[in-house]
Order: structure tokens, then C-alpha cells, then sequence
């Protein structure tokens, strides 16, 4: 687990994004997510400038619906989500609203709510784990309580079997479900993020009982191109608030622009990952997976990374961190252009 990261290099755009997901009352009543953001220009006189900031609240109910959102989107783009389902879907339907800009942050915060939902279902876990030992966390797993002790050990497997490596069938998250014993014994204790670098936008303190996903995104001219530093956690708090961590991973790329293309495309040349805080021992087998994604155009990386890392190739979290890539060519656009433009 990381305990520091590295400071922004003067004329580094660093977008910085934090989510807490917390339960109405009970996890099993609806969910309450609260998303905040900002766009940082990091310069060499100290004199850092925000580019952009954004916070939005959306509340689900128990079938995943989106029940209300607040925040300074329009009404046609706010509207048209009440009462859609954060499920699959629900990212195609945020592309179609004409009125949404793809690149801000509002439009990265409504981006998570789908595995948002995920994380949440691992908080009621781990709360399970102290309340009920490993029958209560099974049922969560199997997502019908009270009749664990009744199925086969065939009966008893997880929907969430085959959707990235670390539910692989036979992997230890599928063996211990369907064995009967906890999922995971907890997370290990997280540093507070406020202590890891002083340049990250200022939270709402977290609430008791809650998980929290933050992003980091780094974008730096270098040469011809642009060097590209990702950081991204999922934490629990639990009912004292100890900060665990569930999820994370940096990542390491390298983005050069297309020459001559009059549409500013730009493609991956280079992308490493490196797994730290994960819930099982097969989730890091992923990261070597990503250098699958070298070449790929920026513009597809969301189908590129579907594609090439499905299953368990990938990692539902640290997929959705590699499409996170999606936003580097509008923060390029806040750099300079005399430094934008400078020769290798």
C-alpha cells in the first residue's frame, strides 16, 4: 500500500476526484453519494490555479434507480436520469445527453455511480464479516438471505463469478463463497489521503459507515508528448471511522498527440500498472494485462479496454481506472501552448 505520492511537476493539470458512497440509513434501503472535483494547474511560482471545480449529490434506491440529483447540471441533463437504473446502460445513456459535457467533472462523477453500486456491496460485506460471520457474508454474496445453509455448493456461486480475475471461477473469492467462510477478514488500514499529498481538493469529512473512491490524474508535458500518473482508492470507513482500503492501483503512460491530424487525436504509447491495496490474490494477475491497451487511440479507449480486458483478463476497478484515460486530451488543452508545442 502506498504512503505517499509523488508531488506534480510545475505545469502539470492534475484532476483530482473523490465519491463517498454511504448507505440510506441501511445498506439495503438505497445509497446516498456525494462527488466532488477539481481541475488544478500546478505552476513553479506556487501560485497553483483552479481550472474547474464541481460537487454533486445523487441518491439510488434500492433498485439501483436514480431517485434525485443535485448539482449545477441543467435540468436536460439532470431529468432525463431520474429514475434511469446506474446499471448497464446507464453510461450510453449519459453519451446521448447533448447538454452533458463529456470531459467534466460532473460527467466523471456520474460515469462511477454503476460501480459505485459495486462498492457498496463490499461494504455491507465487510460489516457482515463483525456482524454475522461467514454465513451472513455469504448471503450477501449470494444476494438472498436466509437461505445460505439450505444450497448445494453449486447453488451457493456468486453472479459475480467470470467478471474480472479476481472472481474467476475456481479464484479464491468463488472457492470461499461457495465454501461457506468469509469473503475477505477486513482491509488493511489506509492513510488518510490528506497526509499523502497536499494536492488534492479539500473533502467533505467522511461520514460513519461509508466507502470512498478517490481519483488522481496527472497530465505533464514532456517532449513530444505527455507523461500521465493515475492514483485510485477505495476505502471503507467503518462505524468509528477507520480508514481501510479495498481497491487500489497507480498507473504509469505515456500519451503522444497524432501529427497532422487537424482533430487532436492521440494514442497510447506506453502503460504500466502497479497493484497495491486489493481484496484478493489473483486481482494484481490483471495489471500485466494492461500493456494489451499500447496504441490504442485515446478516442476508443473506453471500447479498447472492454475489448482487450474483458473478463477475467481484467479488473471491473482497474478497468474503469484505464478509461479514466479518456479525460487526458481535454486536460491537455489547459496547458500552455508554448509548452504543448515544444519539440522532443
Amino acid at each position: 500500500m502506498l504512503t505517499s505520492l509523488p508531488d506534480p511537476a510545475p505545469g502539470t493539470v492534475r484532476r483530482t476526484l473523490s465519491i463517498e458512497v454511504s448507505p440510506d440509513g441501511d445498506w439495503s434501503a438505497g445509497l446516498r453519494v456525494t462527488a466532488s472535483g477539481r481541475d488544478l494547474l500546478v505552476t513553479s511560482g506556487g501560485a497553483d490555479r483552479v481550472l474547474r471545480a464541481a460537487r454533486m449529490s445523487v441518491t439510488l434506491d434500492t433498485a439501483s434507480r436514480v431517485t434525485g440529483i443535485e448539482s449545477e447540471l441543467p435540468a436536460s441533463v439532470t431529468d432525463p436520469l431520474v429514475g434511469a437504473t446506474a446499471v448497464r446502460g446507464f453510461r450510453a445513456r449519459l453519451a446521448d445527453l447533448d447538454d452533458l459535457d463529456p470531459s467534466s467533472i460532473e460527467s466523471a462523477a456520474l460515469d462511477e455511480l454503476p460501480t459505485i453500486r459495486l462498492i457498496s456491496g463490499y461494504a455491507r460485506m465487510i460489516e457482515l464479516i463483525t456482524l454475522t460471520g461467514a454465513d451472513g457474508v455469504v448471503e450477501a454474496a449470494a444476494g438472498e438471505p436466509g437461505t445460505t445453509s439450505l444450497r448445494s455448493d453449486h447453488d451457493r456461486r456468486s453472479p459475480m463469478v467470470g467478471v474480472c480475475v479476481g472472481w474467476a471461477p475456481g479464484a479464491t473469492a468463488d472457492t470461499r463463497v461457495r465454501a461457506g467462510v468469509p469473503l475477505m477478514a477486513g482491509t488493511p488500514r489506509a492513510p488518510a489521503l490528506a497526509l499523502m499529498t497536499p494536492y488534492f481538493h479539500s473533502e467533505p469529512d467522511p461520514r460513519p459507515r461509508s466507502m470512498r473512491r478517490r481519483r488522481i490524474l496527472d497530465v505533464t508535458a514532456r517532449g513530444s508528448g505527455y507523461e500521465v500518473f493515475e492514483y485510485y482508492r477505495d476505502s471503507h470507513f467503518d462505524a468509528g471511522l477507520r480508514e481501510g482500503a479495498l481497491h487500489e492501483y497507480e498507473v504509469h503512460a505515456r500519451v503522444a498527440p497524432d501529427e497532422g491530424d487537424p482533430a487532436g487525436e492521440y494514442t497510447l504509447e506506453r502503460v504500466d500498472v502497479v497493484p497495491h491495496a486489493l481484496p484478493f490474490g489473483e486481482c494484481p494477475l490483471a495489471a500485466p494485462n494492461a500493456a494489451d491497451l499500447t496504441g490504442a487511440p485515446l478516442r476508443d479507449i473506453t471500447a479498447t479496454v472492454k475489448d482487450r480486458l474483458a473478463g477475467p483478463r481484467g479488473c471491473t476497478h482497474l478497468n474503469d481506472t484505464l478509461r479514466f484515460l479518456r479525460y487526458v486530451p481535454a486536460l491537455t488543452g489547459y496547458l500552455p501552448e508554448a509548452t504543448t508545442r515544444k519539440a522532443g
